[in-house]
């Protein structure tokens, strides 16, 4: 497998940098300050800066358990919070669809209520007016029957009036007695329209009138 993989040659330190970097070790341990350059001031006061300038951003924070439990009981307060608010919803919901449920069956019994209310008026108004049809109809015939009946009635009793006076005509006098009795009731002008002068006649007619042995004065006899 050697042959197929062969082994990384790894970089090699530098014994030169090595043994420099121990130099300026010792160096700076045994001269102190006085190995100090001004430059590596100016860096030591730039770092400084630099931490300082991050603790003021981030300042260490004391206490992390206890902030961190607080933070976490304020977590699980929110989440209780928040499934209370959740359940108040879904029962104000639930409330609010039941009360929607509730109001609109009462509006529905309401309206049926006023539609059978309705329909029994109607019922009764149109009970009424064929009620008053009918008896106008039961009237109107009544009214006729009576006025027919009254007026047949009225017809027959003139008719046996005229038959009356008739048969009480005819039994009086003779034939001629009657005939004068119907020229003096018909009367007339003595000279028709044609100048015929009927006062001889009339005068025959008188002269006939009570005479029982004349023609005629028995009248016509089967």
């Amino acid at each position: 497998m050697s042959h197929k993989f062969p082994e990384i040659d790894a970089p090699q330190s530098n014994g030169d940098d090595l043994e420099h970097s121990d130099f300026l070790s010792r160096e700076k341990e045994l001269l102190g300050d006085e190995f100090k350059t001004d430059q590596d001031k100016v860096l030591e006061e730039d770092s400084d800066d630099e931490i300082n300038e991050f603790k003021d951003q981030f300042p260490e924070v004391e206490g992390s358990e206890s902030v961190q439990q607080e933070f976490k009981s304020t977590e699980e307060a929110d989440d209780e919070d928040a499934d209370v608010a959740l359940a108040d919803y879904g029962a104000t919901e639930t409330v609010k669809d039941l009360s929607q449920s509730t109001s609109i069956k009462e509006w529905k019994q309401r309206r049926d209520l006023e539609i059978e209310e309705r329909e029994k008026v109607n019922a009764q108004k149109k009970k009424d007016i064929l009620s008053k049809a009918q008896q106008t109809i039961d009237d109107f015939y009544e009214n006729y029957n009576q006025k027919k009946d009254k007026h047949i009635g009225e017809v027959e009793k003139e008719q046996a009036e005229f038959l009356k006076k008739r048969d009480d005509f005819l039994k009086r006098g003779t034939l001629w007695d009657r005939v004068n009795e119907l020229v003096d009731a018909v009367g007339g002008p003595a000279v028709d329209s044609e100048g015929n002068d009927k006062t001889r006649f009339r005068n025959f007619l008188k002269n006939l009138k009570g005479k029982e042995k004349v023609p005629g004065a028995g009248g016509y006899q089967e």
